[in-house]
């Protein structure tokens, strides 16, 4: 399972796409491309393996 955890220029992005956990990195990678689509603030998007003991990091995916 991968989540996603934004950076956030001046403020918060509330979306429910942050709440969502992925089953593939795939699906992970489409939420992020949405949510800074949706969300002018958000400057770029960690995504991390939410299914091991604590959370592991995968990828930055910025704005470009």
């Amino acid at each position: 399972m991968f989540k996603l955890i934004p950076t956030v220029r001046g403020g918060a992005a509330n979306s429910p796409i942050l709440f969502n956990r992925y089953a593939s990195i795939e699906e992970a990678r489409d939420a992020t491309k949405a949510l800074i689509h949706e969300n002018a603030r958000v400057t770029r998007v960690m995504i991390v393996d939410a299914s091991v003991d604590g959370s592991k990091f995968v990828e930055w995916i910025e704005r470009s």
